[in-house]
């Protein structure tokens, strides 16, 4: 049952609120080329920890697509992409995004626990910013480990327990504005996602710390866990933000806002 309210707060949630949009023309390259640069703006250390060029050739899946701006960079260097979502707007907005640049992909929409593939069919299975929307994270984790050829290779991101952003939820908007006892945790962090008031938009948030995280791999490889993504906003461009920015990246390795698992199947 708590997997099916879930799903459909998730579908509520990303069929009105595409992850990552902007404003702008959607049926334009320009627009997607502005997705893309925020998101990497954003989060810089998605291309270094990632390395999407690294796979040309190989099959890649990718659950949860978004607007497929990550996919696409693994297509640009040459990879075969898959990817799958449970919301029509965003496998339409990345069906675009692929056809605006002339590259291939095939996608379907399926649940991440029952994925409609074939075993051993995939080279790498990315997902990031997905799985921790997701009660039962470990059926899907079964999921990636089925689809994976020997050695193959899972990279995922999950929200991070320990995170200065976690924190300031909880103490700030949740104590110090009332949230928290007018939405409870659950409506609260479900308010991380622009759109959602944590009441009839309510997507599922689970945050994981790195032991979590590698129990959740259990079974695969773990080749590297690090945590990333301090992010200021608006005000890392002001003096304050500025002066502030060698601490943040300090800190960042702490109390970042992913924590990201690079594993393979064994």
């Amino acid at each position: 049952m708590q997997d099916i309210v879930a799903r459909e707060h998730a579908v509520r949630q990303w069929s009105a609120n595409p992850c990552g949009a902007v404003t702008g023309d959607e049926a334009s390259l320009d627009y997607f080329l502005e997705v893309e640069r925020n998101r990497y703006d954003q989060q810089p250390w998605q291309r270094a920890r990632f390395r999407f060029d690294q796979y040309a050739g190989e099959r890649v899946l990718e659950i949860g697509v978004g607007l497929g701006t990550d996919l696409v960079q693994f297509a640009k260097a040459g990879a075969v992409c898959h990817g799958i979502d449970i919301t029509d707007r965003h496998l339409e907005l990345t069906a675009r995004n692929f056809a605006l640049r002339g590259l291939p992909v095939e996608l379907k929409k399926c649940d991440a626990a029952r994925i409609d593939y074939p075993a051993v069919h995939f080279d790498v299975v990315y997902s990031v910013g997905v799985i921790h929307h997701i009660p039962h994270a470990q059926t899907v984790i079964r999921e990636i480990r089925r689809l994976l050829r020997p050695g193959g290779k899972c990279l995922i991101a999950l929200y991070h327990t320990y995170s200065l952003f976690h924190l300031f939820m909880v103490f700030v908007r949740g104590i110090l504005l009332g949230r928290l006892f007018r939405l409870g945790y659950a409506g609260l962090m479900a308010t991380i996602e622009g759109g959602a008031d944590g009441v009839t938009i309510k997507p599922y948030v689970k945050v994981y710390s790195r032991r979590e995280a590698k129990a959740l791999l259990a079974g695969f490889a773990i080749e590297h866990i690090s945590v990333h993504h301090l992010e200021i906003g608006r005000f890392r461009t002001s003096p304050l933000g500025r002066l502030a920015t060698p601490l943040l990246r300090r800190l960042e390795p702490l109390l970042g806002w992913y924590v990201v698992c690079e594993a393979n199947k064994r």
